[in-house]
């Protein structure tokens, strides 16, 4: 399952949730949420980065002490996250004949 998790360091992480622990919780394909202010615009958009980006693992232990706590995502960060992630994508709906 997809979660979204608050850490100590406060940075939010989304992720696949592959196991835990009372010592660690395990994420598949980990990104941190990022808000971005455009110049004159009104309202932040969400920027995804890589958890760790220098690693070649697709998975990342976090130690589970230090998630202060998990969540479910909303529609809209769900699916971004899941078009970052994905290796196919999705042909939007006015592109299809």
């Amino acid at each position: 399952m997809i979660k979204l998790y608050r850490l100590t360091t406060g940075e939010d992480v989304i992720g696949e949730e592959v196991e835990a622990t009372e010592t660690l919780t395990v994420l598949k394909k980990p990104f941190v949420l990022i808000p971005m202010q455009q110049p004159g615009a009104k309202t932040a958009t969400i920027g995804f980065t890589a958890y760790i980006p220098y690693s070649e693992d697709e998975t990342i232990k976090i130690k589970t002490q230090n998630i202060v706590c998990e969540a479910t995502p909303n529609t809209g960060i769900l699916n971004a996250y899941k078009n970052n992630t994905s290796t196919i994508k999705s042909a939007k709906p006015s592109l299809i004949v």
